[in-house]
């Protein structure tokens, strides 16, 4: 939907901007718009931010909601670029390498790419050197759009300026490399003659599944390799966690002088009457506050409900069926002795259990380990660890209670097993688990069927088909991982850069003037 820019300055109203979602594209969002001169404020349901990358305690340990990693954490890369501009300082540890744990053995992946070619061709010496260009083709494309994700390349292009700045930003090898976005990964795998071994497939697939929210028949060439890139570049675990990461960047909204308003949750949005401009925001509490323009970390379906729209009967109504997320999640929680794990320097640990089965609902499951020593998370002698796996999550709602019970303690031993595939033996060092069904998020973060990760990438869903942040109309934004550039902390971050900069006509980390572009282009770029 063609929006036109809107170039913001301070208003004679309250606020000139309420962010509306605590999670961290509203925190983004939020924290550089205080920054940047607009006086905003920033509501959010819950006590604690983060939204679904947030964190919970029990007792003195921390868990991380999913099982989150961090990329876009180098020099002028997204994520540090926020981070540098609004004053947080968040220490990383990069995981060493990238452990898959396989039916039939294991597979590490680390950034060295003659290591990674000499581990593809052991696993598969039938495919020959198809394999090998399989990855080479990926990391071509992929880490030339990587590098110009920093730089926030704007979709749909709008004129002749748009094009210019894509053009400098990616350059000619970038530009051809978007020529990706025309062809599924399957498309490749076909054509170098890979797909003819269901385990080749199956990897790539589980690896797509967690970043993507989709497989390689369906997911763009383009946005795969840029996913695919995340792995072998390193992911990394925040010190201290998301908490770390999440109240380091209400900290600095609020040291900045932003209006942070927790524990308040929003009933509705209206144009305001009194005023005859801006936006009037009523809280469950029947407190109001009128702000020049509004953003929404929210998916469209709660977005249009605030505002008073039937997203059934409108033409939102597209919109919000292209954003919506496919999945769900089952999760598990636990703290080990961190002896039991002390051999093991990969902070990521994925599993496979069957490569004939679906790669989702715990057939898949990501492990995710807190750093070694992270007292942040855990006293230094245990270490928690999160499990995530993909689900359907009609299923989880339409049951009685001990259907549902039956169906939890099923997937639980499901989430029991890859945790004793990954670690051997790792049952008698467990000191605490717990588990968290669909229902679970859905009371939690008030989504739909509790659905969380964003729309699965496709053709017909990203890039240039994408739902653009200002698809509720003037004034009013959308971001988050329901919105151009997709899922992911690095997309949502960028997707706030870019929707500052089209409400205020400057670059959100600086102040060089920008053009009327619509979005970011990248892919889902990671968990």
């Amino acid at each position: 939907m063609p929006m036109a820019m809107v170039h913001s300055s301070p208003s004679s109203l309250p606020y000139d901007l309420a962010v509306i979602g605590g999670g961290i594209g509203g925190l983004a969002l939020a924290s550089l718009a205080q920054r940047s001169g607009l006086r905003t404020a920033l509501l959010e349901s819950h006590t604690k931010l983060g939204g679904c990358a947030g964190y919970f305690d029990r007792g003195e340990l921390t868990f991380d909601c999913g099982a989150t990693a961090l990329m876009g954490m180098g020099p002028g890369e997204p994520i540090r670029r926020l981070l540098d501009h609004v004053g947080v300082t968040l220490e990383t540890v990069r995981t060493p390498e990238y452990r898959m744990c396989l039916p039939d053995g294991e597979l590490v992946m680390t950034a060295d790419d003659d290591q990674w070619e000499h581990a593809i061709r052991n696993r598969f010496p039938d495919l020959g050197e198809a394999a090998v260009r399989f990855w080479r083709i990926q990391r071509w494309i992929g880490s030339t759009l990587f590098r110009a994700s920093g730089r926030l390349p704007r979709v749909p292009m709008r004129g002749l300026g748009d094009i210019a700045h894509n053009f400098r930003v990616l350059g000619l090898s970038g530009m051809i490399a978007t020529l990706g976005t025309a062809v599924t990964v399957r498309d490749l795998m076909r054509l170098l003659g890979v797909d003819r071994d269901p385990r080749f497939v199956a990897i790539v697939a589980m690896l797509l599944q967690d970043t993507a929210q989709a497989g390689p028949e369906v997911v763009p060439l383009a946005n795969a390799a840029a996913c695919l890139q995340a792995y072998r570049f390193g992911l990394s675990r925040p010190v201290g966690g998301m908490r770390a990461f999440a109240e380091g960047l209400g900290e600095a909204f609020g040291t900045a002088g932003g209006d942070l308003r927790r524990a308040t949750l929003v009933d509705s949005v209206r144009p305001a009457k009194d005023t005859g401009k801006g936006f009037q925001i009523t809280t469950r509490r029947g407190e109001t506050m009128t702000a020049a323009q509004v953003a929404m970390n929210l998916p469209l379906d709660l977005c249009a409900t605030l505002l008073g729209r039937d997203v059934t009967d409108t033409p939102l109504k597209r919109f919000e069926k292209r954003s919506r997320p496919a999945w769900s999640a089952f999760t598990a929680y636990a703290a080990i002795d961190a002896a039991a794990v002390a051999d093991r320097p990969a902070l990521f640990h994925h599993v496979l259990q069957d490569y004939a089965q679906p790669i989702h609902d715990g057939n898949n499951v990501l492990i995710s380990l807190s750093p070694p020593g992270d007292e942040g998370y855990a006293p230094a002698a245990l270490r928690t660890l999160t499990m995530s796996t993909h689900v359907t999550p009609e299923g989880w709602f339409d049951s009685d209670r001990p259907a549902y019970e039956a169906r939890k303690a099923e997937y639980a031993a499901r989430m029991r097993r890859a945790l004793d595939r990954a670690f051997p033996g790792i049952d008698a060092a467990i000191r605490h688990i717990e588990f968290a069904t669909p229902r679970s998020f859905a009371r939690y973060t008030r989504r739909t069927l509790g659905r969380v990760g964003g729309p699965p990438v496709s053709r017909s869903r990203s890039n240039l088909m994408a739902v653009d942040a200002g698809v509720l109309g003037p004034g009013l934004w959308v971001v988050g991982d329901s919105v151009f550039p997709g899922q992911g902390t690095m997309a949502v971050v960028m997707g706030a850069m870019r929707a500052l900069e089209r409400m205020t006509g400057r670059d959100c980390c600086g102040s060089l003037p920008v053009g009327a572009g619509a979005s970011t282009w990248t892919g889902a770029m990671g968990s």
